[in-house]
C-alpha cells in the first residue's frame, strides 16, 4: 500500500511538471533588461510598452534596468540569459553602434540575440543658436569651410549617433566641423542656449523644446519627412543631404535560442500595443516615429546600421573609452 502512494505521488509530481511545461506561453512575469539608468527616454519608453505588453500577454512585463559600459552589462545579461521568452532586452542603438565603434563586446550583436521588433525612432535635430547666421545646412557647411578653425557642435557622447552623423556630414562635404563632446544631451543642450556652441546635433527633444521656446533656432530633422511637432523645420533630404537621415532607435530582442513561436507571440503583442490609437498618440507627442516590424526586418535594419557607421568610425578615428 505504502508503494500504491508512492507511485500515485510520482504520476501526480510528473503530471504536474508536464502541465506546467505544456501551458502555453507566457506562463508567469516576463522580465524585459534595459540597459540604461532608471528615469532616462530609454526607461521610460520601455515602460510604456511593458504595461501595454503585458495587458495584450495576459502576464505581468516587468523592467530591470541594468546600466554601465555603454550598455553593455545589461544586454550582455540578456545575451547569456535561458532562451525561454521570459528575459527580454530593450535596447536603444547601442545594440548596433556599440560594435560599429569597434567595442570589445562579451557578446556578438548578431549570432547572441533573435530581434523581435524595432519599436520607435527619435529623428535627430540639428540646431544653432539664434544669434548665428545659420539658417540651413549649407550655411553651416560653408561657414565649416571660410571660418578659421571650422564650426563646433555639441553633441550628447562621443560615439552617439549624433556624433556619427556630425562625421558623416564632414566628411561628405569637406567642411571643417568640430565636434564638442558632453556627457548627456541637458549640459550640451545647456551649453548651445547659453551661446557657448553655436550648434547641436541632438535628438529632437529635448533641443526642440528650446526651438520651441525661441532659445535655439531649428535648422533641419534628419528625416525624410517633417516632423509633425516641427513643421516648419526643413528635413536633411528637402536641403539635398539625404545620406544625413539618422535616428535614434529602440527596439525588443531575445537570447538568440529563443523558439520562433514565442518570438511570433511577443510581435504580435508588440504590434497590437503599437496600434492602439492612445499609444500611437502619447508617442507622437513625444516625438517618436513608430516603426513596428517583422523580427527579420529588424535584423537586416541592425546589420545595415552596423555596415552603414562603421566605415565613419574607422575614417574618423573614434574611439570610446
Amino acid at each position: 500500500m505504502f508503494q500504491s502512494a508512492i507511485a500515485i505521488l510520482l504520476v501526480w509530481a510528473v503530471s504536474s511538471v508536464s502541465a506546467q511545461q505544456t501551458k502555453p506561453y507566457p506562463a508567469r512575469p516576463i522580465k524585459i533588461i534595459v540597459p540604461t539608468v532608471a528615469g532616462g527616454g530609454v526607461d521610460a519608453l520601455a515602460r510604456q510598452m511593458a504595461q501595454k505588453m503585458g495587458e495584450k500577454l495576459g502576464q505581468s512585463v516587468v523592467i530591470e534596468n541594468r546600466a554601465g559600459a555603454a550598455g553593455i552589462i545589461g544586454i550582455d545579461v540578456v545575451a547569456k540569459s535561458s532562451g525561454d521568452g521570459y528575459t527580454l532586452l530593450f535596447s536603444a542603438a547601442s545594440i548596433a553602434l556599440n560594435s560599429a565603434l569597434g567595442m570589445k563586446l562579451p557578446y556578438d550583436p548578431e549570432l547572441d540575440f533573435t530581434p523581435i521588433s524595432l519599436v520607435a525612432s527619435v529623428p535627430v535635430l540639428i540646431a544653432a543658436h539664434p544669434s548665428t547666421p545659420y539658417r540651413t545646412l549649407d550655411d553651416i557647411v560653408d561657414a565649416g569651410k571660410k571660418t578659421p578653425g571650422g564650426v563646433s557642435y555639441a553633441v550628447a557622447s562621443v560615439g552617439a549617433v549624433t556624433h556619427l552623423m556630425g562625421e558623416a556630414l564632414k566628411f561628405q562635404t569637406g567642411s571643417n566641423l568640430v565636434m564638442v563632446p558632453y556627457k548627456g544631451a541637458g549640459q550640451a543642450v545647456q551649453d548651445v542656449v547659453a551661446g557657448q556652441v553655436p550648434v547641436i546635433f541632438d535628438a529632437i527633444f529635448p533641443s526642440g523644446t528650446f526651438v520651441a521656446a525661441g532659445k535655439l533656432r531649428g535648422i533641419a530633422v534628419a528625416s525624410n519627412k517633417r516632423s509633425p511637432l516641427f513643421p516648419d523645420i526643413p528635413t536633411v533630404v528637402e536641403q539635398g543631404y539625404p545620406e544625413l537621415i539618422g535616428s535614434g532607435f529602440y527596439g525588443l530582442l531575445a537570447p538568440a535560442n529563443t523558439p520562433s513561436t514565442i518570438v511570433a507571440k511577443i510581435n504580435e503583442a508588440v504590434r497590437a500595443a503599437l496600434a492602439e490609437p492612445e499609444t500611437r498618440e502619447k508617442l507622437l507627442k513625444q516625438g517618436f516615429e513608430i516603426h513596428e516590424s517583422s523580427p527579420q526586418e529588424y535584423r537586416t535594419f541592425l546589420r545595415e546600421q552596423i555596415a552603414r557607421w562603421a566605415p565613419i568610425v574607422k575614417k574618423s578615428g573614434i574611439k570610446v573609452d
